[in-house]
């Protein structure tokens, strides 16, 4: 078994809450331009001499509340950026001026498919949130015009450019206000971070789309980017070397993906292969601390290549469990594993080592030893991660096989 000395401490495995009871952190950085904030949701509104244009209404109502207790003209419009629960469960706060919503033609289909799927919404977002698995008590706002292309709407003293496009989803819009040369992106660039092509529990994102958007936003040089929501600027220098920045790595790391569907690579060898170039791996604006670059790999494979892999055991295969089992009555002797498990271990293979520690869990369930010997490897997995989508994973796996083996005592 692995020695005590080797075992990773759970503190170093807690991943940080997103979903805080928090106040949200307000700011005014233009004239007329009002950005609020919290951990993971944001928003921004522009004040016209007619009135208030809201660009999304953050994640949840309490928050909003305090949103609507700062703005003190008549909002006329709300804009969703996209349909994420981060930038509309709040709407439903701001409906005493009844504003036109409007969002991308796409974007009520996304309300409905959250409703139908509502139950597996809450297993997912508790496993990339480490949030409680509770289902969610958003009171969706559907939009009161939608489109698709191009809308300008004036309001007052300012004009507001509409443009609809495929990328962290189908249904996402962007704004371009020109009498302050500021363009209103919402998650299209997600702070200084990597770009969020990839989400292992989400549906399919957009890259090239995504690209050739964030090249139009180029061409129009805005001297402000807000981004995730409103609550984040970019100006000036830093606003287009973000832009830079996440065109040319989305560019390449998709063109990677491209060549290597092309040469037959298998996914699991891809994920491994595919790398940002050198002179952009410590660039300020894409960290890897949300996203990463396999699940870019991911996103962009699984969009132009359907899920058979060329091998013909894999066209039509037996059950996962049942598969396993075979192999485990071939090795025959649970110990053999657990032996080779902590080899592995200890030669730092520890994601090898977990997918052979797979064998025994599918067919031995109940195996405490090797539950155990999971819990260390995750935590391992967990505490040199330093993305927060996978972090909360093996985070959230480990507190289930510590419920696992309570559970075998009682």
């Amino acid at each position: 078994m692995v020695k005590n000395s080797d075992k990773t401490k759970d503190k170093d495995l807690q991943p940080k809450q997103v979903f805080s009871n928090i106040n949200v952190k307000f700011s005014n950085p233009l004239p007329d331009v009002h950005t609020a904030r919290v951990v993971i949701s944001s928003c921004g509104w522009i004040d016209t001499t007619k009135g208030i244009i809201l660009i999304d209404t953050l994640n949840r109502r309490h928050l909003a509340k305090q949103v609507k207790e700062r703005i003190k003209s008549k909002i006329k419009y709300i804009i969703y950026t996209h349909g994420h629960i981060d930038h509309v469960g709040g709407a439903s706060v701001f409906l005493d001026d009844n504003p036109e919503i409007i969002a991308s033609r796409y974007l009520p289909d996304r309300f409905d498919k959250y409703k139908m799927l509502a139950q597996h919404r809450a297993h997912i977002n508790a496993i990339q949130f480490n949030v409680p698995e509770t289902l969610d008590s958003i009171n969706f706002v559907y939009p009161t015009k939608t489109f698709l292309g191009d809308l300008t709407i004036k309001l007052g003293d300012k004009t507001f450019e509409l443009h609809t496009t495929r990328a962290e989803t189908d249904d996402a819009l962007w704004v371009y206000v020109p009498e302050i040369n500021a363009a209103f992106i919402g998650d299209l660039i997600i702070g200084r971070l990597f770009p969020n092509i990839g989400n292992p529990w989400k549906s399919t994102r957009f890259a090239l789309d995504w690209v050739k958007t964030l090249e139009k936003i180029r061409a129009i040089k805005p001297k402000y980017i807000f981004c995730n929501g409103g609550g984040v600027m970019l100006k000036e220098e830093e606003a287009i070397e973000a832009l830079d920045a996440n065109i040319e790595v989305i560019h390449n790391l998709h063109n990677q993906v491209v060549d290597f569907i092309n040469q037959g690579m298998h996914i699991t060898e891809m994920i491994h292969t595919v790398k940002i170039p050198k002179h952009l791996e410590n660039n300020p604006y894409l960290s890897q601390v949300y996203s990463r670059v396999e699940f870019f790999v991911y996103n962009v494979y699984r969009w132009y290549h359907g899920y058979f892999d060329d091998n013909p055991a894999h066209l039509l295969p037996r059950p996962e469990k049942e598969v396993l089992n075979e192999i485990y009555d071939l090795i025959g002797n649970p110990q053999k594993i657990l032996k080779r498990v902590n080899e592995l271990f200890t030669q730092n293979q520890t994601q090898l080592a977990l997918q052979i520690l797979d064998i025994l869990i599918q067919t031995e369930p109940k195996n405490g030893d090797a539950r155990r010997l999971r819990i260390e490897l995750m935590k391992n997995l967990g505490a040199n991660d330093i993305s927060l989508m996978s972090k909360n994973a093996w985070f959230y796996y480990v507190n289930k096989d510590k419920e696992f083996l309570k559970s075998l005592k009682k």
